[in-house]
């Protein structure tokens, strides 16, 4: 009886709140407080109190504008240290309530709360700061107006739970040094802010102010919180000091050893300007990259996974539209990468490194009262040598990567309605090497009450390639309609130039032509029979060389939607007319590829329970008789609530398609009657990808993860011959073998200790092996068991930051 007493209670404030919520935009007043409350996970300090707790959530899912089926309450408080937020998610069955211990910033299937708060109110950015039952932490940062969220962002910042008989309550306790914010001279700051609360196993999502599917720019929808004064953005100084020993192992050569300190620094220049700087950087990244089998003659591309160049990364993106593309003229793993020299043929090499060492870097960022956005880092990398021993016992070192330095400077400066311009310049000098720049200028504008988006950018880059066809530019505009009940629409036309190259500093690994798409879409969110909601998009696409030959095209019809049961399916067929491959694409001469039809089929079950997968499938045919067709299941097992693993397999088989013969990243080419031709064949190629990903979660501060695949892929060419117009072939005999059968075996293993709030402890082991027998008739199963006898290279890493702040 005294429950459904307090409910009631609670219910008639809610119908108060939501009546007076709807005179106008959201606000939440934040009380300052002399006493901090006690992080305990509680909401009943006496401070809570005072403030006035809003209540007025709206279901954002399963069912769009509803009532919650839960009450949700929020309070905030603030000092001159922090934000203080105090929530209390009531329950009706507090012993349903789903828990999971992992490790932050890992997704989790749990109930959570999270804290969204656009500090710099540009209604573009926010800081998000979530927990979940456990109190388990994760943290982010969303730009382009929500659009897109960047994970890999980390603060300093605490939170406690606690579960008790109304539900569960959280608090949380938010520094100003992890927060953004200019100082200002009015009575009061103002910041759009937002809630949302996620019940598991109702699936079910509630927001404080709940921005429909119709609508894609989430931020400039949002609340605002009142009643901040006083306050001065902290002028932070922060030290992180580090130790590391590394050992790494060979099977064929000595191993080497290396203990190595440094220290990173951020140093609140202004109000408004943060630098940070390191010295003696580690930058080994902890993490392994995904082994992939790449069939073309384009560079892969790797995530970024060094928390000094993750920081702030958003503000670095040049041309991000509102379809997510971008154009990356800076990619800031072409710092420390792989030397990129080829050690002499002669002699056995003793050392060689992996990658490059960064001798210091610095970042200059931040966002001013104006709107005005400004990033710079610079970065010095050291020469890099390989070890030569000849066979009369002399050692020898060649240089194989020269000193280098890496600058990029960015500005972006918002406008009105959410829309922004923005510039950015890179130089690249390397010692012995012409200088490499790039510049551009990019803009997102959003008008019609933020219903259509006009984005596009203007680039222009010199490479340090040669001495000619070194300058190229590139530009893309983009139109679309971003906001509707039930139809979106959008166009968009790009161009690369001949010579556009930035990978001195940059990414680019696609053909320089130029082309666009269109794209229709339909999407009903509020469906009442099979369907929850669905999409329907109709999307051609085609691209031609500067000779006006045709290089790409493709017209592609889907059907993705939810199903009441909270799966979710998708299928897709893509119709390719013929087209031509060219130079760019590592051809001599032109290529007419076949017409060709594909089919995509998806499915997805239910994350919420302990077993849920993902299957993939498709099948793709052309007019010359090839064939393929590939599977992928990807399995998620939560056994445990602390406990979390995750079995992928991928498997893939191509029979009779006609294609370049690639050889060590490049079509082969053979002579014909004295010229030069790209030789083609008739490949075939198996590809099987398991792979085993885990964590153990001991507490919200240790855990153990781990990760290991096996790649196999094996390819074999027939039917040489030389390509000698775009539909015409000469026969070739006995042009060697370019067969492979390859082997890729890596491995992870890293024990993360957070001993004090971001300070941390890492112990990681890694193992690599690789092998290509060239010998396509040897099976997989023997292939498979190879893995594990390989020859191997072992790196055991301990290293251990300290959070010192100032």
């Amino acid at each position: 009886m005294r429950r459904q007493l307090k409910y009631a209670i609670i219910g008639c404030g809610l119908c108060v709140c939501l009546g007076l919520a709807e005179a106008g935009e959201r606000k939440i007043t934040a009380v300052r407080t002399a006493v901090p409350p006690v992080l305990d996970g509680l909401v009943d300090e006496p401070q809570w109190q005072a403030a006035q707790a809003v209540l007025d959530f709206t279901q954002f899912d399963p069912h769009e504008g509803d009532l919650p089926t839960e009450i949700t309450s929020v309070r905030v408080l603030y000092d001159d240290h922090a934000l203080y937020i105090g929530v209390i998610c009531y329950d009706s069955g507090p012993e349903h309530i789903v828990q999971q211990l992992t490790r932050r910033d890992r997704s989790s299937e749990a109930d959570r709360f999270t804290v969204q708060i656009d500090s710099y109110y540009d209604r573009q950015t926010a800081f998000v700061f979530s927990s979940n039952v456990s109190g388990v932490q994760s943290d982010g940062f969303l730009s382009q107006g929500g659009t897109v969220y960047d994970d890999t962002w980390d603060a300093v910042w605490e939170v406690k739970t606690r579960v008790h008989m109304d539900g569960w309550s959280a608090e949380f306790e938010i520094p100003y040094s992890a927060l953004r914010f200019s100082e200002r001279d009015a009575a009061e700051y103002e910041w759009g802010i937002n809630f949302r609360r996620y019940i598991s196993r109702k699936r079910e999502t509630v927001e404080w102010v709940m921005v429909p599917r119709s609508e894609m720019l989430l931020i400039p929808k949002w609340g605002h919180i009142a009643g901040i004064s006083d306050i001065d953005p902290p002028l932070h100084l922060n030290l992180l000091p580090y130790v590391s020993g590394k050992s790494t192992l060979h099977t064929s050569r000595r191993a080497d050893h290396e203990a190595v300190g440094g220290l990173d620094l951020k140093y609140g220049v202004t109000r408004d300007f943060t630098l940070d700087a390191t010295f003696n950087p580690d930058f080994g990244q902890v993490e392994v990259d995904r082994a992939v089998l790449n069939l073309t003659v384009f560079e892969t591309l790797f995530p970024e996974k060094r928390p000094f160049f993750i920081e702030g990364a958003h503000l670095f993106t040049f041309g991000t539209s509102i379809d997510n593309t971008s154009l990356p003229l800076f990619f800031s793993r072409r710092i420390g990468k792989r030397p990129g020299g080829l050690p002499p043929a002669d002699g056995a090499i003793e050392s060689i490194p992996q990658t490059t060492t960064i001798l210091g870097a610095a970042k200059f960022s931040g966002h001013s009262a104006s709107g005005l956005s400004v990033g710079l880092v610079s970065a010095v990398t050291d020469n890099e040598y390989v070890s030569i021993k000849d066979s009369l016992g002399a050692r020898t070192s060649v240089r194989i990567e020269p000193l280098a330095s890496y600058n990029v400077f960015r500005a972006k400066q918002d406008l009105h309605g959410n829309s922004w311009l923005g510039g950015i310049v890179t130089a690249t000098s390397r010692q012995d090497s012409l200088p490499a720049l790039s510049a551009g200028i990019d803009w997102n504008l959003r008008f019609g009450g933020g219903t259509y988006a006009f984005d596009g950018y203007v680039a222009g880059a010199r490479s340090s390639m040669t001495l000619r066809a070194r300058d190229g530019v590139a530009a893309r505009l983009l139109f679309s309609r971003i906001a509707s009940e039930h139809w979106f629409y959008t166009t968009s036309y790009d161009l690369y130039s001949r010579n556009f190259n930035t990978n001195d500093i940059g990414f680019f690994a696609q053909p320089r032509d130029h082309g666009g798409y269109v794209q229709i879409l339909y999407r009903e969110n509020f469906a009442t029979t099979l369907f929850r909601r669905y999409s329907l998009a109709f999307n051609p696409e085609y691209r031609w060389n500067w000779d006006r030959v045709l290089t790409h095209a493709v017209v592609q019809a889907s059907l993705g939607g939810e199903f009441t049961n909270f799966w979710s399916s998708s299928f897709l067929y893509a119709y390719k007319p013929p087209f031509h491959d060219d130079t760019q694409r590592g051809i001599i001469g032109l290529y007419k590829r076949p017409a060709a039809h594909s089919f995509t089929f998806s499915m997805q079950s239910d994350e919420r329970r302990s077993l849920s997968g993902l299957l993939a499938t498709g099948y793709e045919f052309d007019e010359k008789d090839k064939t393929s067709a590939y599977a992928s299941l990807s399995v998620k097992v939560r056994p445990v609530s602390w406990m979390e693993l995750t079995p992928q397999m991928f498997f893939q088989r191509i029979r009779k398609e006609e294609t370049g013969v690639l050889d060590r990243g490049a079509i082969v080419t053979t002579a014909v009657s004295g010229s030069t031709r790209s030789l083609f064949g008739d490949r075939d190629v198996d590809e099987f990808d398991v792979a085993l990903r885990g964590i153990v979660t001991f507490s919200r501060a240790l855990s153990l993860q781990f990760y290991s695949q096996v790649l196999l892929a094996r390819g074999t060419y027939g039917n040489y011959r030389a390509l000698i117009s775009s539909k015409a072939f000469t026969a070739v005999i006995d042009p060697g073998t370019y067969d492979f059968n390859r082997v890729t075996f890596n491995a992870n293993v890293l024990l993360r200790w957070e001993y004090l709030p971001g300070s941390t402890m890492y112990l990681v082991w890694t193992q690599a092996r690789f092998d290509d027998s060239r010998m396509y008739s040897t099976v997989f199963g023997t292939r498979f068991s190879d893995a594990f006898t390989l020859p191997h290279e072992d790196v055991l890493l301990l290293k251990i930051s300290y959070w010192l702040p100032l």
